[in-house]
């Protein structure tokens, strides 16, 4: 094979997946490094056109995990916030942020209802 026929190589494309699969897995563990990671996908995804207008397979997939992954940051995030909140109303936040006192109420909590029970 001779240099003509060989596919070129675009490492801006290559960035954009693998900083998408890491998006990906970061919007599970750390909702916000999910987004730095998702918005470099993005960047690098949309700099890998050079002066074309077609995007590169490489880069359209990691365009397309990259937004997938910063949906899914945004819900977590969201739901963690929420429950955050809820917990914040329900007990008080002396509550939450005291890991005693925290582990005292879960205590009354499950000898209340029973227990997880076997």
């Amino acid at each position: 094979m001779d240099q003509s026929q060989q596919p070129k190589k675009n490492s801006m494309a290559t960035a954009s997946l693998v900083l998408g699969g890491l998006a990906i897995v970061l919007s599970f563990l750390i909702p916000a490094y999910a987004l730095c990671a998702g918005c470099l996908s993005i960047l690098f995804a949309t700099l890998s056109r050079g002066s074309g207008l077609k995007m590169p397979d490489k880069a359209l997939m990691g365009l397309i995990i990259s937004i997938v992954a910063l949906c899914i940051a945004v819900l977590v995030s969201l739901v963690f916030l929420y429950l955050h909140q809820l917990l914040n109303q329900r007990f008080g936040i002396d509550i939450i942020q005291d890991p005693q006192a925290l582990q005292k109420l879960l205590t009354e909590l499950q000898t209340q209802t029973g227990g997880p029970g076997l």
